[in-house]
């Protein structure tokens, strides 16, 4: 058989990667008609005997139908590791460990492919974002500096993709590019606080601070769901990864991008909420 095979369920005629394997022990006959079990079965003074046997089966099961399959589980032939002027009392130490050789594909490994192939998609896509330029400003503790840096940052964002001119003012720059409603609305906001905190007429409250906080990771989080979210499309993951099960699929991406987005943010805590609920939305829309 070839290796990666997949199997095929003979009653409802499914093709797909089992999840799981488990071995059934093999019972042998001695000849003095004793029974044994496993490997001792086939050890004597002379050696293993045969030297390639069938011991055994493998057992899984249909995920569509739950039909029991069972397939013979091969052992390979051992080789002795014994040195010639070594004499051992014990037959076992005389040979390697068996190994179980199987042709079909594992699901396991199927998944770990997939999910490295679209997490370096997921990173190659975000390369052109400069993350390290928002990330630096998570050091800043106070916050009207902070607040300041990301306006200037902002801008510049703005003048790189845009190609603005320089007498357009910030609020044109935010509009043009053409982000949600939402997002849109806390940038501009932002910007008159940062105008009024600058000429002097204003002192940020509590309340200031945490929107910029929450402002500022929803504006970076939307960045990142425009560049990604082509890559989580569950129609067209399906349609190429055919035997993967996307809630398996969407666990892996999730613990990733919770480790990906907490070394952005710095673990920050008042981002982690923000976070959380970005990826489950992310992940939610992805499915459609």
């Amino acid at each position: 058989m070839k290796s990666k095979e997949k199997l095929k369920c003979p009653v409802c005629n499914l093709k797909f990667i089992p999840r799981t394997f488990y071995p059934e022990e093999a019972i042998f006959s001695a000849p003095d008609g004793k029974k044994l079990s496993g490997f001792d079965g086939y050890i004597s003074s002379s050696g293993v005997k045969p030297p390639e046997v069938v011991l055994g089966s493998w057992v899984t099961y249909c995920p569509h139908c739950n039909f029991i399959l069972k397939f013979a589980k091969e052992l390979v032939k051992k080789e002795k590791i014994q040195s010639s002027n070594v004499v051992s009392k014990d037959v076992k130490e005389k040979y390697n460990s068996y190994y179980f050789g199987f042709p079909f594909e594992d699901y396991s490994r199927y998944l770990s492919k997939i999910t490295t192939e679209i997490t370096n998609k997921i990173e190659l896509s975000l390369s052109g974002l400069n993350i390290s330029v928002w990330e630096s400003m998570y050091e800043i503790e106070d916050k009207f500096k902070l607040l300041v840096r990301f306006i200037a940052n902002l801008e510049n964002f703005c003048d790189a993709r845009l190609d603005a001119k320089n007498n357009q003012d910030m609020p044109t720059k935010i509009k043009e590019l053409k982000l949600s409603t939402d997002v849109e609305e806390s940038l501009l906001e932002l910007n008159n606080i940062r105008n009024e905190t600058v000429r002097g007429d204003y002192e940020l409250s509590s309340e200031d601070e945490q929107k910029i906080n929450a402002s500022i990771v929803n504006f970076i989080l939307y960045l990142i769901k425009r560049q990604i979210e082509p890559q989580l499309n569950g129609k067209k993951l399906k349609n190429k990864y055919y035997y993967v099960d996307l809630r398996d699929f969407n666990s892996e991406i999730k613990h990733f991008l919770t480790s990906y987005l907490n070394g952005i943010f710095h673990n920050n805590k008042s981002a982690n909420t923000q976070i959380q609920l970005f990826i489950d939305t992310l992940l939610e829309n992805g499915k459609k």
